[in-house]
């Protein structure tokens, strides 16, 4: 059975997420929770919808975040890329819509998104899997993006 099969179920997983979207929802989006919280259930829950749910639930979770903060993302996100040797559009903009099809494309590629939201600088750290030690998120921003988009996520299965 699969994680969005345990959400509809109910039981302690749906339990789990529940408690995760309040605090998501009761104060600013990149409090709340840890960042290995918050890797752990973005990475549970990201990959298990289709690209057009994924793209749905990032434009939520953006437009959750002011134009400021937006701003201040996409700069993070230009700035990890470029040292990533990871190509992103141009014309980036802090729109929810166009940043939202950005972080899509990134997250086709299974973990791209994720590490280059993480806090390590070393673009050629490569590890084999998760590190515990090194699972932190390179600002708040970035928390609150992924905290969101495993929210938005889990909302719309939950609400089937």
């Amino acid at each position: 059975m699969g994680i969005l099969e345990d959400l509809l179920t109910g039981g302690q997983r749906q339990k789990e997420y529940s408690d995760f979207i309040n605090r998501y929802e009761q104060g600013h989006p990149s409090e709340g929770y840890s960042d290995q919280e918050v890797l752990r259930r973005y990475g549970e829950v990201s990959h298990a919808v289709p690209p057009d749910q994924y793209a749905q639930a990032a434009q939520e979770a953006l437009s959750k975040l002011s134009p400021e903060e937006r701003a201040v993302f996409v700069k993070m996100l230009q700035d990890r890329a470029a040292a990533r040797g990871v190509t992103l559009p141009v014309n980036v903009t802090p729109e929810p819509k166009g940043l939202g099809d950005v972080l899509t494309d990134l997250h086709k590629k299974p973990g791209q998104l994720r590490d280059m939201l993480g806090a390590g600088d070393d673009a050629n750290q490569q590890t084999s899997g998760p590190n515990p030690l090194t699972e932190m998120l390179s600002s708040p921003m970035a928390k609150a993006v992924l905290a969101g988009i495993a929210t938005m996520v889990v909302k719309r299965v939950m609400a089937r």
